[in-house]
């Protein structure tokens, strides 16, 4: 007889293997088909793993995210998952008998180098399968190696020490590729620990979309903050091998990203917005061949643009993601006027994304329909406001722009070559370059506006920009990374001493007029409770995320301390969106208290183009 558990899994992994067309995964789902999942951090890669009958649930309609997972059960999700061919014959087990329902997946599993068995001759069906060796069985079954240092690619994890070193080679192998995915901490991999339900749905995903079949999570997703980002590799994981060249002039239909489709997205007059879109359809040339895949992710910006004599605004593209190599894309939408508030309908907000400012432009109108703030989820600031006096156009609060991507034009004004692998980030961390900042250097940390500091709520997420304090030299006292580059990242949540705190994570650094991914952290920055607060800690230029500025009306204040920190920018943004205040406790994340460290390496290519071929007699 099988258990409850076998019955359930082989409803799902017993039948043919399936084959998975690249599809754009549907960014926000709003109710999932099972029952416990629909707050759990793993929802979208489980849903749509479902939903392409690659997973199941349980006759009751959960899903039991927490369960651990045999080896058994995950012999039987790979083999419904991949495609693979047989690298070697298959071998009886004498703890498998010829009836036992996973038997063909374990042959499968075997055959195809996924899974091996044990010297005693059993494969141990039953026993939890590790997370590092379900990791390391989906680098083996799909046959991909490390490249370069085994050694540097592991070190974004802050317990690489227990990674057996069996598994090491399999582990950057699917490090570099995006494939591990760290709850609740992205720098743990907790190799050692059973894989859940959940975990082998974010695995099996993320290897889907190595191989080009599906698409990223949006990252909009909690989820999405939980994949190790494991650079640029020299050749795209796409399926397309050839270059291709779009024509000036081609249109690129597109969907908002982190959004149910067909959502339009609401700003004000006057704000400065980035915005990422997905493709909604392969982009093809005269030729007929696929240069832009259905579900590519175009980042950009919406800005002020005059439209007959008022302020409307445009997106201009800049960034596109094909597999996991960026291109630089030079295309625009046409520019979208504003309209009256009392010409949107409920049609059009309903599933619809909004800005922090437009939703409270909108409070009135709205009533709930809109998804406040899920453009950028818990972000400090959502685009920064250009009014009359800047731009001397009239930005009435009586106003709001829709952009309806569908008809957004996004028109490319240059021709677009696609040349797999010409854009590799990566580099060998071993080979001497004089332009690279090593893994493991250390950079102090500085607020865009002076002293300023971050205040937010436990469990929060925050998109921020910061500074280099310092310059960061190479070994020749050269100035790779001056002081006051720009760094781009999130503050994340982080278990700090048994407490859920905080730390930053940086994804960018701008230096000169160069952009480059990085992958660096900060200490983490333990949480405080509002007793232990006072307005002194508040005084120069404090930023309060929406979660916190409600939290933060428990600080007493005089009218004598008040004044003393008038300076202080405390944006009040609870007030906007009527959030209720309920925690007790702040973290107050003061970049100039803490670290950021590198966890890969970073090269700097056409060094002496940033106008800074300075050298120092002695490195500070």
């Amino acid at each position: 007889m099988f258990s409850a558990n076998q019955r359930a899994i082989a409803i799902a992994c017993l039948s043919s293997t399936i084959v998975v067309s690249p599809v754009h995964l549907q960014s926000a789902i709003a109710q999932s088909q099972f029952t416990d999942i629909n707050s759990n951090w793993a929802q979208p890669f489980i849903d749509s793993l479902a939903q392409k009958k690659i997973i199941s649930g349980f006759p009751d309609g959960s899903f039991r995210p927490d369960q651990p997972v045999t080896r058994a059960q995950f012999a039987a999700i790979v083999r419904q998952a991949f495609s693979a061919s047989a690298s070697r014959p298959t071998r009886p087990f004498k703890d498998v008998g010829s009836g036992y329902w996973a038997g063909p997946a374990i042959d499968y599993a075997y055959s195809t180098s996924f899974l091996s068995g044990y010297t005693d001759g059993t494969f141990q069906p039953d026993q939890p399968i590790p997370r590092v060796q379900a990791i390391v069985a989906i680098a083996s079954g799909l046959n991909i190696q490390p490249v370069g240092s085994t050694d540097s690619t592991l070190l974004r994890y802050y317990d690489a020490a227990q990674i057996p070193n069996y598994a090491k080679p399999g582990v950057a192998a699917a490090t570099q590729r995006n494939i591990a995915v760290n709850y609740p901490n992205v720098a743990s991999l907790n190799p050692n620990q059973q894989a859940t339900r959940a975990d082998i749905a974010a695995f099996i995903y993320q290897a889907l979309v190595s191989q080009g079949r599906l698409a990223p999570i949006g990252s909009a997703f909690p989820a999405s903050k939980y994949i190790v980002d494991g650079g640029s590799l020299p050749t795209s994981p796409t399926a397309q091998t050839e270059s291709g060249t779009l024509d000036f002039g081609t249109i690129i239909p597109v969907e908002l990203s982190g959004a149910e489709p067909g959502a339009n997205l609401i700003m004000t007059v006057g704000e400065n917005v980035e915005t990422k879109f997905i493709v909604s359809e392969d982009v093809t040339n005269s030729s007929q061949q696929v240069v832009i895949p259905e579900g590519t992710e175009i980042v950009g910006r919406f800005q002020p643009f005059e439209v007959d004599k008022t302020l409307g605004t445009q997106f201009t593209a800049n960034r596109i993601m094909i597999g996991n190599t960026p291109y630089t894309i030079n295309a625009t939408s046409q520019p979208i006027p504003a309209r009256k508030k009392g010409s949107i309908s409920v049609a059009d907000l309903t599933n619809s994304v909004s800005t922090v400012a437009a939703s409270a432009a909108l409070n009135l109108a709205i009533d709930g329909k809109v998804g406040v703030g899920t453009l950028l989820p818990g972000a400090i600031q959502t685009g920064q406001t250009l009014g009359k006096q800047l731009l001397g156009k009239s930005d009435s609060t009586d106003e709001v722009i829709l952009v309806e991507p569908e008809q957004l034009g996004l028109k490319l004004n240059a021709d677009f070559e696609f040349l797999p692998g010409a854009t590799t980030a990566y580099v060998d961390p071993s080979s001497q370059n004089l332009f690279q900042v090593d893994s493991g250097t250390k950079v102090n940390l500085t607020a865009q506006t002076d002293n300023a500091k971050y205040v937010l709520v436990p469990g929060e997420t925050v998109k921020v920009q910061l500074k280099t304090a310092r310059p960061i030299y190479n070994s020749q006292n050269q100035v790779l990374v001056p002081e006051g580059s720009l760094i781009r990242g999130e503050i994340i949540p982080m278990t700090v001493n048994g407490n859920e705190g905080a730390q930053f994570v940086g994804s960018e650094i701008v230096i000169g007029t160069q952009t480059y991914p990085i992958t660096a952290a900060s200490d983490g920055v333990a949480p405080s409770s509002l007793q232990s607060l006072s307005p002194a800690d508040f005084q120069g230029n404090v930023i309060a995320s929406p979660g916190s500025s409600q939290a933060l009306r428990g600080v007493k204040t005089s009218s004598d301390e008040t004044s003393s920190s008038s300076s202080g920018s405390l944006l009040g943004i609870g007030n906007l969106l009527g959030v209720k205040g309920s925690s007790s406790q702040v973290i107050v994340f003061n970049p100039a208290f803490v670290q950021m460290e590198f966890r890969a390496p970073l090269s700097l290519d056409n060094f002496n183009t940033f106008g800074n071929t300075n050298t120092l007699p002695n490195q500070p």
